[in-house]
C-alpha cells in the first residue's frame, strides 16, 4: 500500500513538472521572434561580425562617445558612407556596431555576447527593423523597444535617438505603421526620433539616397541622415569643441 501511495505520489509529481514546463515554452513562445535574442546571423555572417569585433579591439582605451547599432545600413558608413562619417562621427569618437544582415533579435543576442565594456558611449544611433519586413508592426517596434532596454542595461543612462526605417521594395505599410509606433517612443529628453522615410521622396521606381537595390544608401543617402541627425546630436552629445564637427550637414535643394 506505502508502495502504491509513493508511486502515485511519484506520477503526481512528474505530471506537473511535465505541465509546469509546457506553460513556460508557452510563456517564452507569447514574446515575438523579434525580442528573443537570436545567433542566426552571427553564423550566417561571420566576416561581418568579425569585423566588428576586430573594430571593438582597436577601440580599447580610446574615448567613445556614440554608438551606431543596426544593420547593413549602419555597416556601410565603412563603404558608401566614409567620407561623411570621417567628417562628422570620427571627431565624436563614434563606435560601428553594424553588420549587415541583422533583425532586431540578431542585435540582442550581440549586445548579450560582445564585450563592450571597453567603450562608455553617451548616445546611441539605433536603426535596426528593416530586416524584420516580415513581422507585423507592433512586433517589429517591440524589437526595437527591447533593443533600447538591453542597450541601456549594457551603458546604463545611455540617449537614444531612433532613426525611422527608410523605404525599400519591402512590405511599404508595415513600415509605416511601425515607424508610427517607433516616433511615440521618443520623449525628446532620453530617447530622440528622425523620420528619415520622409526625406527620402520616390524618384521614379526609386527612392532619392537608395542605390539601384532599393534598399541601401548612397553618399547622398548619407548625407541625408546626417543632415537629419546633426540637430538632435548637438542636443544630446556634451558640447566638445574637441569632438563637435565646425560645421553640421547641409542640405541639397
Amino acid at each position: 500500500m506505502v508502495s502504491k501511495r509513493i508511486r502515485i505520489l511519484g506520477c503526481t509529481l512528474l505530471m506537473g513538472t511535465l505541465m509546469l514546463d509546457v506553460v513556460v515554452v508557452e510563456l517564452q513562445w507569447l514574446h515575438p521572434a523579434t525580442v528573443r535574442p537570436s545567433d542566426a546571423n552571427f553564423l550566417n555572417n561571420p566576416s561581418g561580425n568579425g569585423e566588428v569585433l576586430v573594430r571593438l579591439a582597436e577601440k580599447k582605451g580610446q574615448p567613445c562617445d556614440l554608438i551606431f547599432i543596426g544593420a547593413s545600413n549602419v555597416a556601410f558608413w565603412a563603404k558608401e558612407g566614409h567620407a561623411v562619417w570621417d567628417k562628422y562621427y570620427a571627431p565624436r569618437n563614434a563606435f560601428n556596431f553594424g553588420v549587415a544582415g541583422d533583425k532586431t533579435e540578431d542585435v540582442l543576442w550581440r549586445l548579450e555576447h560582445s564585450n563592450l565594456k571597453s567603450i562608455a558611449p553617451k548616445a546611441a544611433v539605433l536603426f535596426i527593423g528593416l530586416n524584420n519586413f516580415s513581422d507585423t508592426p507592433r512586433d517589429i517596434a517591440a524589437g526595437v523597444k527591447a533593443v533600447m532596454k538591453k542597450t541601456n542595461s549594457v551603458f546604463p543612462g545611455i540617449k537614444f535617438l531612433i532613426v525611422s526605417i527608410t523605404p525599400s521594395l519591402r512590405a511599404t505599410q508595415t513600415v509605416l505603421k511601425a515607424n508610427k509606433i517607433l516616433k511615440g517612443y521618443a520623449d525628446d529628453k532620453t530617447i530622440f526620433y528622425i523620420d528619415l522615410y520622409s526625406q527620402m521622396p520616390q524618384q521614379g521606381d526609386n527612392w532619392k539616397g537608395l542605390k539601384p537595390d532599393h534598399l541601401h544608401f548612397t553618399a547622398e543617402g548619407y548625407e541625408m541622415w546626417a543632415e537629419q541627425m546633426e540637430p538632435v546630436l548637438q542636443k544630446i552629445l556634451p558640447a566638445d569643441s574637441d569632438s563637435t564637427p565646425e560645421t553640421a550637414p547641409q542640405s541639397k535643394s
